[in-house]
């Protein structure tokens, strides 16, 4: 009694002593978000001293400094500020980079379609613009949001103009980052099937390329850990040769790296499936340190399910559970979905394994939710064997407290129980495989229509866009025919030709056109540059002269000069090239054809 007294008190006392810091916290944060808020407040009311003018780039400048101290709700409204003053003063580029910077915000705060909006807008001004510094940011803001809401195609689309782009720049680390990307996309589109194309294989080439250029060696180890993924599939050992360069490579770099991260978390990754468990345990020790000094969250989900699979083969089951749980919280928390089915199914056959029949149906059923497509019917039938096992322990545990006194009695109830059972498990089965039938026809059904809209509305998108080229071409055709009028009259008609600084600037000048499109339709439409063209009038007007006796007065580089050449050796070169003989064995020609 005494020291059921005694437990007693302790737990008051403990009590007391838990509402006290919860007491003490609760004022103390409240304080600390009053100060904060009241800080800002006083940051907003200073910026009126900021002269108008370049009150935006105060605001752009001091939001990095929100960002740095994590205060993402600040920082946005910095942003929202920043871009407001900007249009005010009509700084087009400072909105385009500030909606960047939003984006960025907005991302992390799994504002995904806001974010959307933020880079769109960024990527509209870096057009008008024509910057592509910017317009590689926007585009790689847009490609991570169609890769959040599982748009591949999209996503890939935005990736192939990045490469483009960095290509004609010569930026052979984002090129290779771009192909590596590029290259994961691909995968997934063929459902992590590498063994039939030579695509995957030629990305990570490229990809490893592009790092070798770059001279960047953290970029070299995401390359070549690449290469060893994609290698892995189809032969295993020299897969590892990769892996393990590129964990080498890795060590050398300044810590703790990102990169040897990486390198780690799929070298542990594939160590796991190979069945080398404690070498890929080392490695995911290793990479699970560095990633927490790296607040890596991507990376630790990664590492947590490794974790998870190694404890779940090493018969380690609380162990497993707690590693399981801390990769799904992580995913889930920052929107990483695509570890999220391999977490659940090993969730599943976990706890199928361990006879938790409750637990295995739970995860079964998010991994339904995940994938949201068909499953066959080996899985229906296994869905509904759990919930039937479920349901007859709980009916047998209920059964078996009860006391039969009489012995015969005992028999009628056995006999009853045993009817109930089979009625139950013959609904139950019933009930659930009416319920999965059902669900997948309507899924079907609804894919159906939505299939069929998309097939309408891109018929006439198809239609509109054939319509426009239709237009454009028709548009183009006329333009070029009053180019060619114009061009031709001048060349022909004034001898335009015959100025010996005439220049593609001055007849597009001439002609009321630009220099890039004159260029172009010379090319197109003569098959030569605009030198060339101008050197076939000057030709052909210089073996008119040379043909005729009375221009004999006149040498060989008075003939050039009236042609408009600016020296001899120019002339006979290019008369020589169109005519196949010198100017003087020309006019020698011309002579004797006369005399005889």
């Amino acid at each position: 009694m005494i020291k059921s007294l005694s437990q007693l008190r302790l737990i008051k006392i403990l009590l007391l002593i838990i509402s006290f810091i919860a007491i003490f916290l609760t004022n103390n944060l409240q304080n600390l978000y009053a100060q904060s808020n009241l800080n800002y407040n006083d940051f907003v009311k200073s910026l009126q001293n900021v002269p108008k003018d370049s009150l935006a780039l105060f605001l752009y400048q001091r939001s990095e400094d929100f960002l740095q101290a994590d205060s993402l709700v600040f920082a946005k409204k910095m942003l929202i500020k920043c871009i407001k003053s900007a249009k005010q003063i009509e700084d087009t580029s400072l909105i385009g980079w500030a909606n960047i910077k939003h984006g960025k915000v907005l991302n992390k705060q799994f504002e995904f379609n806001n974010s959307f909006m933020a880079f769109n807008n960024a990527f509209k001004i870096s057009k008008i613009l024509n910057d592509t510094n910017m317009m590689l940011e926007a585009m790689s803001g847009i490609e991570n949001y169609y890769f959040q809401i599982e748009r591949t195609d999209s996503a890939i689309v935005y990736c192939t103009r990045a490469i483009d782009i960095n290509k004609t720049q010569k930026n052979y680390t984002n090129l290779s980052d771009n192909y590596g990307t590029l290259n994961s996309y691909q995968i997934s589109y063929a459902n992590g099937n590498t063994n039939t194309s030579f695509l995957f294989e030629g990305l990570m080439d490229s990809c490893i390329n592009a790092a070798l250029k770059a001279n960047n060696p953290s970029q070299m180890v995401y390359a070549l850990t690449g290469f060893g993924l994609n290698l892995y599939n189809r032969d295993s050992l020299l897969g590892f040769e990769y892996l393990n360069a590129a964990v080498d490579s890795a060590r050398k770099l300044p810590p703790p790296s990102n990169a040897l991260v990486y390198a780690l978390t799929k070298s542990s990754t594939c160590y796991s499936h190979y069945g080398q468990i404690d070498k890929a345990k080392i490695l995911m020790d290793e990479a699970l340190t560095l990633a927490f000094k790296l607040n890596n969250t991507r990376q630790l989900t990664h590492l947590y399910y490794i974790q998870g699979r190694i404890y779940y083969k090493k018969d380690f089951i609380p162990q497993a559970i707690a590693s399981y749980s801390k990769a799904i919280n992580l995913a889930e928390k920052y929107h990483y979905n695509y570890y999220l089915p391999f977490i659940y199914e090993e969730f599943f056959e976990l706890y199928n394994s361990q006879k938790i029949f409750d637990s295995s149906f739970v995860y079964q059923k998010k991994y339904m939710t995940v994938f949201n497509k068909e499953h066959d019917k080996n899985m229906n039938r296994e869905i509904a064997k759990l919930s039937a096992i479920f349901q007859v322990e709980q009916k047998e545990k209920t059964i078996s407290n009860l006391t039969i006194i009489n012995d015969q009695k005992k028999a009628i109830i056995t006999n009853q129980r045993n009817f109930i059972i089979s009625l139950t498990l013959g609904i139950i089965g019933i009930i659930i495989l009416f319920y999965l039938f059902y669900n997948q026809y309507i899924k079907l059904k609804n894919s159906h229509l939505k299939l069929s809209q998309n097939i309408l509305e891109i018929n006439k998108k198809n239609k509109e866009i054939f319509e426009l080229r239709k237009s454009k071409n028709s548009q183009r055709e006329i333009i070029y025919n009053e180019l060619k009028i114009k061009l031709e009259s001048f060349f022909e008609g004034n001898k335009i030709y015959l100025e010996k600084e005439l220049s593609l600037t001055k007849t597009a000048d001439l002609l009321n056109t630009n220099t890039s499109y004159l260029s172009a339709f010379i090319n197109n439409e003569y098959n030569c540059n605009f030198n060339q063209f101008i050197n076939k009038f000057r030709v052909q007007y210089a073996s008119d002269l040379l043909s005729k006796r009375e221009m004999d007065k006149y040498s060989i580089e008075g003939i050039a000069e009236l042609s408009g050449f600016k020296t001899k050796s120019v002339f006979n070169q290019v008369f020589k090239k169109d005519t196949g003989v010198n100017p003087s064995v020309f006019r020698k020609a011309t002579i004797e054809i006369m005399v005889n």
